[in-house]
């Protein structure tokens, strides 16, 4: 069923039982048109100016722009894809999004993206869904709101990382309360994708079923930087195939080297294709090249590749993003058809990041969705991800 367009709503800020904390909805349009212009008279009513210079900072913050965006440097979310500065980037808006605003004392606490389907068009996140994905889809994806946005296969809420645990959770309850209701006076259909599992309790409540929908893999490494220290904590078979992977890329004579994202995002996109045909995925090399660039122009964390090569040019590169004592892994691109497809797979993937991060203090490796038996037999824990969906 195709939607008409709706005229943006005023942002209605709403008191809830997390005391002293204020939700309202905000559309990115409004926020936009804020830092494009910094004109706060609106003729037409689209924006509650008696919250103009809430709304103001939102968009500085929101954007990476302006002096308001300094009120909260440091936030807790689930991947790089949910810090508030990835809001604002238009590339991340294909349909209609807004996002449900915490704030306390008039400064945002809480950040959560809702984004409308579009009609006729099945978001990324949703091709080749599994069973409880697939129960909730309505006939058109223009009847979805994605609750925790729809990007980078992770769904959830960034939160002030200064407040306590419990004020954490109490405004991630709260932002998914009130986008639950927001769901219900637009007559959409709410639906949650890959909810992380440290952040699912929150995103349950009356009417709403959560379901495994995928598994993330986790590679812890010891605080110490040490490789001996990572070494023996994987075990006598982890341990060996960790070891024969090194000794296996120094006999393939492939070279491996850690440069920043944009520079190898164009030699990259050909093996991503590549990677996603051995799966019955068609992609477009330009298409992907430019999305690749996109990301790795993204101002939110630092953002690096982990390439290895050949005598003929790179064989696989891994793109990731540092974020704290974290590494994101965000794609990885593989040639087809090489002798050593194996052996730069693993280097680049798992030898070179680790590796990095021993040299940088990092203590996580976010390795993402699937492929579980590579990543476990080397050292990398599973948690389920969530489908949030209504229980009818």
């Amino acid at each position: 069923m195709h939607h008409a367009a709706e005229p943006p709503r005023r942002p209605t800020p709403r008191a809830d039982a997390v005391t002293g904390t204020d939700f309202r909805i905000v559309d990115l349009t409004d926020l936009t048109d804020l830092t494009d212009s910094r004109d706060l008279t609106d003729p037409v009513g689209r924006t509650d100016l008696t919250d103009s210079t809430d709304l103001t900072e939102l968009a500085d913050l929101l954007t990476g722009t302006g002096t308001g965006a300094a009120a909260h440097t440091a936030w807790d979310a689930a991947s790089v894809a949910l810090l508030p500065p990835r809001l604002g980037r238009p590339y991340l808006r294909p349909g209609h999004c807004r996002v449900v605003v915490a704030s306390e004392a008039g400064r945002p606490v809480g950040l959560l993206p809702l984004l409308r389907g579009t009609p006729g068009q099945i978001p990324q996140a949703l091709l080749d869904p599994g069973p409880e994905t697939a129960a909730v889809l309505p006939a058109d994806p223009g009847d979805l709101l994605f609750v925790g946005g729809c990007v980078d296969l992770v769904a959830g809420a960034a939160v002030a990382a200064g407040l306590t645990e419990e004020r954490r959770r109490a405004v991630r309850r709260g932002l998914v309360d009130r986008a639950w209701e927001q769901a219900g006076r637009d007559g959409l259909v709410p639906l949650a994708l890959h909810v992380r599992d440290d952040e699912v309790a929150d995103f349950r409540g009356p009417g709403r079923r959560a379901a495994e929908l995928g598994v993330t893999c986790l590679l812890r490494l010891p605080g110490d930087g040490s490789d001996a220290s990572y070494l023996a904590g994987l075990g006598q078979s982890g341990r060996r195939t960790v070891l024969k992977d090194r000794r296996r890329t120094a006999e393939a004579g492939l070279r491996s080297e850690v440069r920043p994202a944009g520079e190898l995002t164009a030699a990259a996109a050909e093996l991503v294709v590549a990677v996603k045909r051995r799966y019955g995925v068609e992609d477009h090399p330009r298409l992907v090249r430019s999305r690749l660039a996109r990301w790795a122009a993204d101002p939110a964390g630092e953002r690096v590749a982990f390439a290895v090569s050949d005598e003929a040019g790179p064989v696989a590169v891994t793109f990731g993003c540092v974020r704290g004592t974290g590494l994101e892994i965000y794609e990885t691109g593989l040639a087809d058809a090489h002798p050593h497809r194996h052996e730069a797979y693993a280097e680049s993937l798992f030898q070179a990041p680790v590796a990095f991060a021993q040299a940088r203090g990092i203590t996580t490796i976010d390795l993402g969705l699937d492929a579980t038996t590579p990543k476990t037999r080397r050292g990398a824990t599973l948690a389920p991800t969530w489908v949030v969906r209504p229980d009818q």
